[in-house]
């Protein structure tokens, strides 16, 4: 069964406050009938039931204000849901995934592994302000993907309030982290967001967004597709640009500097792209002229998992810039990658004054539900 969680406000305000959620005892029958199932039966009945539950806990608003904004009341009611339904198969709400990326690079998956349909995250945009927001701001919080995997957050972006990210009008895109594994996408997806912005005064903070919708791809292309989803809350639009990654596998990146060494005074930045949407990237590091971090030799990646369709393309790319008084260079190169179901492909990247060696660890998903979220 499948939610509809992006009802339009004109919907949310008819919600009744003291809705009562009412439940029948089951027959002998359908206990029976629960019983025969077999195990994956029965976990999809569960998230049925749970999407039944899903909606009852809409229909409870405790707060009159909530109905002037339809996600906040929504992200509000997401914990009880959650705890409802996954507390203790899952460990607590505010979990992260434990689900690690490389999960069968190394070893055979479970049944021989299988493809995913996945869910790409290029980038997270503020595209509008109001309630009196201006740019600039010092926005902190968190922004996270919930999937059927392990119903934990996957997080795609954390900043603490001490570490504030200033976005602008020229460049209001969050500087994303994650995820630290690749996102399924078979069902829905949870984006759980809670931002706010700094004042001089913690208690004057503002929520720039608090949301939770559902994502859910807006068709059944046979390829690849590219997609934007927009959710404006009270204060602020969030443009969520993604993309739906078919029959695809995991891809985990890492890049190693193995002849000369990258200058200090370089900027640069390092990007992956598969053949299928090349014309928009996932930003592996840095982010407009920022320095290039890193530790001894290896290039400190801000994001490592990408997905990618088993009969396509990945791309790796890099752009270095060096600004001096004599002048101001730019370069780039790429290295592609034919996807492997598992182990691990080189390649190499080449800015002049370094060359850099680029590892790509592959990994099917595990092929039964009782294997999903073996390490």
């Amino acid at each position: 069964m499948e939610m509809e969680m992006e009802m339009e406000l004109g919907l949310a305000v008819q919600l009744k406050r003291d809705h009562i959620v009412e439940s029948q005892a089951e027959d002998e029958a359908a206990k029976k009938r629960k019983v025969e199932l077999d195990p994956a039966e029965r976990e999809r009945l569960a998230e049925a039931e749970g999407a039944s539950k899903f909606i009852s806990f809409f229909n409870t608003v405790e707060d009159e204000e909530e109905f002037t904004d339809y996600y906040a009341a929504q992200a509000k009611q997401l914990r009880k849901f959650w705890e409802s339904l996954y507390h203790g198969p899952y460990g607590y709400f505010d979990d992260e995934t434990t689900i690690c990326a490389k999960r069968f690079t190394d070893k055979p998956a479970p049944c021989g592994g299988h493809l995913q349909h996945t869910l790409q995250i290029f980038s997270v945009k503020v595209t509008g302000l109001s309630g009196g927001l201006q740019f600039p701001l010092d926005v902190y919080g968190m922004v996270a993907t919930r999937d059927r995997l392990d119903h934990n957050r996957n997080i795609i972006f954390h900043r603490k309030r001490d570490n504030c990210l200033t976005l602008t009008e020229e460049d209001s895109s969050l500087v994303l982290t994650g995820p630290s594994r690749a996102v399924i996408f078979g069902d829905p997806v949870i984006m759980e967001v809670e931002l706010k912005v700094k004042s001089n005064i913690e208690s004057e903070d503002r929520v720039l967004s608090f949301l939770a919708p559902r994502l859910k791809s807006p068709g059944f292309e046979p390829d690849s597709f590219l997609f934007k989803k927009c959710y404006t809350s009270k204060l602020s639009t969030l443009e969520f640009t993604v993309g739906h990654i078919f029959f695809s596998l995991e891809a985990t990146i890492s890049v190693k500097v193995i002849e000369g060494s990258w200058l200090e005074d370089s900027h640069g930045q390092f990007a992956a792209s598969t053949a299928s949407i090349e014309d928009e990237k996932v930003v592996l590091l840095g982010f407009g002229d920022e320095k290039v971090s890193l530790d001894g030799d290896n290039i400190l990646l801000s994001r490592s998992v990408v997905s990618v369709e088993l009969e396509g393309q990945l791309i790796v790319s890099v752009s270095a810039r060096r600004i001096t008084e004599e002048k101001d260079e730019a370069v780039e190169d790429r290295a592609v990658f034919t996807p492997l179901k598992m182990g691990r492909s080189l390649g190499e990247l080449n800015v002049g004054f370094c060359k850099m060696e680029v590892t790509v660890a592959w990994s099917l998903f595990a092929a039964h539900p009782l294997f999903m979220s073996l390490c």
